[in-house]
């Protein structure tokens, strides 16, 4: 995913480049319902790419949220190595993603 992330940042990147260059360049000879495509179009790329940001990161909150749910379950287990096991391993992927 963060390949991902990168590679839509750097889309975001270009198209705020090109609406600035579409926006303010007096040498462009392009018709201005041209400029304004292409003004519109990168717009409405970023506010695509912040949709998809935005849910790559609420992915990782409902991932977290499952694992918090699977806890809740293990909780009902009788005591043993079985459920010490179930619960480490969780506990340790939870400790990963908080540091990383």
């Amino acid at each position: 995913m963060e390949k991902s992330i990168k590679i839509l940042e750097e889309i975001s990147q270009k198209c705020y480049s090109d609406t600035t260059v579409y926006k303010f360049s007096k040498n462009l000879n392009l018709p201005d319902k041209y400029k304004k495509g292409r003004i519109d179009a990168s717009s409405w790329i970023n506010d695509l790419i912040y949709y998809y940001v935005q849910k790559e990161k609420n992915f990782l909150k409902e991932f977290i949220q499952h694992i918090n749910d699977q806890k809740e379950i293990i909780a009902i287990i009788n005591n043993g190595d079985y459920k010490n096991g179930l619960y480490d391993q969780l506990q340790e992927v939870e400790l990963h993603i908080k540091e990383s």
